[in-house]
């Protein structure tokens, strides 16, 4: 695959608004280590992507409303990480995009949330480039560390995947337990 291949994968699949990217993140940090890709791209490509997936799920909050946020809290995750948002959009407003791209179910209720709630586009769009940013980069960075480690991208990729898993979830446990404001 070449490099232009590489980077439009990231893209398009970090902008396909339901499928965990994070693997594929990894991956391409781990390859970024060997000098297959060069990092800022692979970390731009991935932000971009997830912002592009953000914007669809905003305007598919604002379109669809009430009716999506009844739907997504039938199931338990989707009731919590909406109950969660909620409560933090409603004080913060679209600044809880942030903290909820590391929260399971997060960034696609906050994001989905914040167009049912109809929050104006310019603020919803700031933070959703945010967190992209800092979920693209810390995801593509254990990567490129497990591939700095190894000097292999498939095994730097396998040593930085449980890796990634725990920090997701321990920031996921920070980020809900914590209180706005």
């Amino acid at each position: 695959m070449t490099p232009l291949a590489a980077y439009l994968l990231v893209l398009g699949w970090a902008s396909i608004p339901f499928a965990p990217a994070e693997p594929l993140l990894v991956g391409a940090g781990s390859y970024a280590a060997i000098g297959a890709l060069h990092l800022p791209l692979v970390v731009a490509a991935a932000a971009t992507g997830s912002l592009a997936s953000d914007l669809a799920k905003y305007t598919l909050g604002r379109a669809a409303g009430p009716a999506l946020l009844r739907r997504l809290k039938r199931r338990e995750s989707g009731a919590r990480a909406v109950e969660w948002i909620e409560s933090r959009a409603r004080q913060i407003g679209p600044a809880v995009i942030v903290p909820s791209y590391f929260v399971p179910f997060g960034v696609v209720a906050a994001t989905l949330l914040c167009g049912a709630l109809r929050m104006r586009l310019g603020p919803v769009a700031a933070a959703s480039a945010a967190g992209a940013a800092l979920w693209s980069a810390m995801f593509v960075m254990l990567g490129f560390a497990g591939g700095a480690v190894t000097h292999n991208p498939l095994t730097g990729a396998l040593l930085a995947l449980p890796v990634a898993l725990a920090l997701g979830a321990l920031l996921s446990r920070v980020a809900t337990t914590r209180t706005p404001g």
